[in-house]
């Protein structure tokens, strides 16, 4: 039973992190308000609990963007509210219209302002059937929101931080396990065409790991630009995910259609060895971005590579090319550029890797 709870906290640490930030930031609020006795505390409990993301450049993001939207609506609600008499529906109903209108539109615009459409709506329709008026109350409503913005944030900054690079990296090694995958089924066997099925679910999987690592790399960004990280710039790590999907993009197409047996009899053991080369490589990388390790050598990719290359020309000599269609010409030159390619962005992908490594760590439990 230990043992398995073990296995799960470590597969779901970081989930189980943010959980527990979230649930000490919404008791630490809780406390304050009722210490400042904030008439409707549980506006600050909310925030800081909306606020909590996964990383620190993410709660960085939500607490600027829930106190802009706050302040902003909460202004443009009390301008509309003593501007414009509202004493009975239709009148409100106008009202209601005229402060949501232009923020909404705001918020069409500007994403960060999407609170703000909300913090109006409150304010007037709130103050609408009370006594207190609606600058105290736009007022109060303020205090509350900031007050869980700042204890959610100085919670994700202060209990166990989860840094935007690090999520950053285990979405990298995800789309890179991805990545090896598809070689694999790619270029197992080029007498068949890849089991469609398959590499449409490998696509799925990698559209998805490379779309978290986008998301990682703009928090991690905003982590570098308030200086709450010293992590290399993100940017090229996406980048170089992007280009090593279009080049087994590239390297799909090639081998969509089985190859004839002539450029098989030259072939099939190159393209074996490559295929083991290259999805060693991407095996490596991915554990080394996981634990922030030294990157794989390359030159098991190099010699793999010339051995392609050599078969290649062994086919030109023997003018085994221009015995076949059009169609199979295209299709062996197809996939010497798409391999020639991926070599490229396989000695980037060593950069990106080093540029990251640091101490090593336990390589983390495969999810698969």
């Amino acid at each position: 039973m230990s043992k398995a709870l073990g296995d799960w906290l470590e597969r779901h640490g970081g989930e189980t992190r943010l959980a527990l930030r979230t649930t000490l930031a919404a008791l630490i609020t809780f406390a304050l308000a009722h210490l400042f006795q904030l008439s409707q505390g549980y506006w600050a409990v909310l925030t800081s609990v909306i606020i909590m993301q996964g990383s620190v450049g993410g709660s960085l993001k939500a607490s600027v963007d829930r106190m802009i939207g706050t302040f902003a609506g909460a202004i443009w609600g009390v301008v509309v509210t003593l501007a414009i008499p509202h004493h009975g529906i239709p009148a409100l109903a106008l009202t209601l219209a005229l402060a949501l209108a232009p923020l909404a539109l705001v918020a069409a615009m500007r994403p960060s302002f999407r609170v703000a459409p909300v913090t109006a709506i409150i304010v007037l329709l709130s103050t609408s059937s009370i006594q207190e008026g609606p600058v105290p109350y736009a007022i109060d409503r303020v205090l509350e929101i900031g007050l869980g913005c700042i204890i959610g944030l100085a919670v994700s900054l202060l209990v166990l931080p989860g840094r935007a690079h690090g999520m950053l990296a285990e979405s990298a090694a995800d789309a890179l396990g991805a990545l090896k995958e598809l070689v694999e089924i790619q270029l197992r066997d080029l007498a068949e065409s890849p089991d469609r099925a398959v590499m449409l679910e490998i696509h799925r999987r990698l559209r998805r790991a490379i779309t978290r690592a986008e998301s990682f790399a703009e928090e991690a960004k905003r982590e570098r630009a308030n200086r709450l990280s010293d992590a290399p710039d993100p940017d090229p790590v996406i980048r170089n995910l992007r280009r090593l999907n279009h080049d087994l993009t590239a390297v799909g197409r090639a081998v969509a259609t089985p190859m004839p047996l002539q450029g098989r009899q030259h072939l099939a053991e190159p393209v074996a060895a490559l295929r083991r080369a290259i999805a060693d490589f991407l095996a490596g990388a991915a554990d080394a971005f996981a634990t922030r390790g030294a990157p794989p050598p390359l030159g098991p990719v190099d010699t793999a590579l010339v051995a392609f290359d050599e078969a290649i020309a062994a086919m030109r000599r023997s003018a085994a090319l221009r015995e076949h269609s059009g169609e199979t010409v295209a299709q062996v030159y197809g996939l010497v550029f798409a391999v020639q390619q991926l070599r490229e962005n396989l000695r980037d992908l060593t950069d990106r890797v080093a540029e990251r490594a640091g101490p090593a760590r336990p390589a983390r439990a495969n999810p698969g």
